[in-house]
């Protein structure tokens, strides 16, 4: 992702006023023509903002993070939405998780990657045990759907959490192939393009898929002929309810 349309650049500057509002006041903020709010938690001392959506009819059955990729906001953001309104709408308490805000990061290039994936990591493991906790979830785990770098990331933090009852990860795999560092799994949803060329099946899903059947507890996979690494919208209108009825399988 490393795109810098100079049309973007005022709603890079409309994410970071949000972003700089919010943090200064401590409290929520509106997003935007979406219907839902910005809440803030904290991270490695720095201001870090989920965007809330409520359940379909007030009633929430699960409660699941959602989390962009390399592209962040700025490019994944709609996409993201998207699956966050689905989820929302199948009857899930939905946070889109702006993890980027740990490093003021708003895309992420391979370096960039390497630098600060370990920061990123933690937040999201920050993120997981804010959401739990300002749920009020007991004994009850969360779910986890992330893309891209928020796949990979899902699939770390997940690792040994009992927080974390299900995953869906889509175009993700194991960071630098260490899965070794990969422990006790909850059910995974594999999604990936076949004609992903960003992040290979053959070298991140298969691996991935094989690490899962020893670690995890039941894995399900979705590859899909002819979709790269972005999916075109016709496939991802096949991929959100996949995702929500797992969710509703494995989030009891």
């Amino acid at each position: 992702m490393n795109r810098r349309p100079l049309r973007a650049l005022g709603g890079i500057l409309l994410q970071v006023a949000l972003g700089v509002v919010g943090s200064l006041r401590g409290a929520s903020v509106p997003d935007a023509g979406e219907g839902t709010t910005g809440l803030f938690f904290e991270s490695g001392g720095r201001k870090i903002r989920a965007d809330f959506y409520p359940a379909a009819e007030g009633k929430s059955h699960r409660t699941v993070i959602v989390m962009y990729g390399a592209g962040g906001m700025l490019f994944d953001g709609p996409s993201m939405r998207r699956v966050a309104r689905s989820l929302a709408g199948a009857g899930d308490t939905v946070y889109l998780l702006h993890y980027f805000n740990r490093t003021g990061t708003i895309g992420a290039l391979d370096s960039t990657m390497r630098v600060h994936y370990a920061e990123w990591l933690q937040t999201v493991r920050d993120a997981i045990v804010w959401v739990h906790g300002r749920e009020e979830m007991g004994t009850r785990s969360i779910g986890l759907y992330g893309y891209s770098l928020g796949g990979f990331l899902a699939i770390a933090a997940s690792s040994d959490n009992p927080l974390v009852g299900a995953v869906v990860e889509q175009a993700g795999g194991v960071w630098n192939s260490e899965e070794k560092r990969v422990g006790k799994m909850p059910p995974v949803l594999m999604v990936h393009g076949l004609e992903d060329k960003r992040v290979p099946v053959e070298k991140y899903a298969r691996p991935l898929l094989g690490v899962l059947r020893v670690r995890g507890g039941h894995v399900e996979t979705d590859f899909v002929p002819a979709e790269g690494h972005v999916f075109s919208e016709t496939a991802m209108a096949a991929v959100r309810p996949k995702a929500a009825k797992f969710f509703s399988r494995e989030l009891r």
